[in-house]
């Protein structure tokens, strides 16, 4: 199965994302658990243009 966001074939995990279902890869899991756990007390200049 592919990755909702990445579109790899791999195995794959159910999350919510900002009310949302999606079947993540274990890199994507990664990355969003990463922005979702952010410090409040990080400066938005380390924010991506994207974000």
């Amino acid at each position: 199965m592919d990755c909702e966001r990445c579109g790899v074939d791999a195995t794959l995990t159910h999350r919510d994302v900002d009310g949302f279902a999606y079947y993540l890869c274990e890199a994507c899991i990664g990355r969003w658990d990463a922005v979702r756990t952010r410090s409040p007390e990080a400066s938005d200049e380390s924010r991506s243009a994207a974000q």
